[in-house]
């Protein structure tokens, strides 16, 4: 069962999908999947669709102004990896206001900068998240706003309407070990090493960060993983989440 989502938060409106099990006579495990930056929700469609096969419940949405196509209110010009922290922890109060939801099995899942919001989300949440499913996620922005690296694919080349100072000062102060290793729990980071977006080296270092992390790597993956990859993925993740 997919139903059609949008909710009022204190500055804005949150638009989704929320993906349900058709058995509906008990509670179900849920993954918020967060997609990243010039996307939104239809990347992760896949993710949610193949969770469904597991009875796993999803919920794919667009962060505020978070790329191109985005169906949440919001301007493009006024997104912060703050902006999308507040919007990922509104969902999450809306996901456990749902009678059809388990809220001691809530799990983040998210895709490149939707990755690292939910590193971040989960440091400030980490009695309410069972567990981070993270797919390249792009820790390079602290490095990429300061310009540490110089490098033909920096961030601020993906969608220049985003390149506003109010992004790059929140960037800035972003602290990045210290502000996602909070989360004590279970984290699994899943990286493909053709990765020229965002280089494999940053999730060995968050993974050495992490108390409790694993790293999957894909020999042959770059930072958009295939349909194939996906199954892997999705695969390991209903391991963790029903076991």
């Amino acid at each position: 069962m997919i139903e059609k989502i949008k909710f009022k938060m204190s500055c804005g409106e949150i638009y989704g999908f929320l993906y349900l099990p058709d058995n509906i006579t008990c509670t179900f495990p849920i993954v918020i999947l967060s997609h990243g930056l010039s996307l939104n929700h239809t990347y992760m469609k896949p993710y949610a669709e193949k969770l469904l096969k597991y009875n796993i419940a999803s919920f794919i949405f667009d962060f505020r102004g978070g790329g191109y196509g985005c169906l949440s209110s919001g301007k493009i010009s006024d997104m912060t990896l703050n902006s999308e922290v507040r919007d990922l922890m509104s969902v999450i109060d809306f996901i456990k206001s749902l009678k059809s939801i388990d809220n001691d099995r809530i799990y983040l899942a998210g895709h490149s900068q939707g990755g690292f919001v939910s590193s971040l989300v989960g440091a400030k949440r980490v009695s309410e998240i069972r567990a981070l499913f993270l797919f390249a996620p792009a820790y390079v922005i602290c490095d990429d706003v300061r310009e540490t690296t110089k490098r033909e694919k920096n961030v601020l080349n993906l969608m220049p309407e985003h390149t506003k100072d109010t992004y790059i000062k929140c960037a800035k102060n972003v602290n990045l070990y210290n502000d996602i290793t909070d989360y004590n729990k279970c984290v699994y980071i899943f990286h493909g090493k053709m990765d020229s977006r965002v280089p494999i080296s940053y999730s060995y270092e968050a993974c050495k960060a992490y108390d409790n992390c694993k790293l999957i790597v894909f020999d042959n993956e770059e930072h958009r993983f295939s349909d194939k990859t996906k199954d892997v993925v999705v695969k390991k993740m209903s391991e963790v989440i029903l076991k």
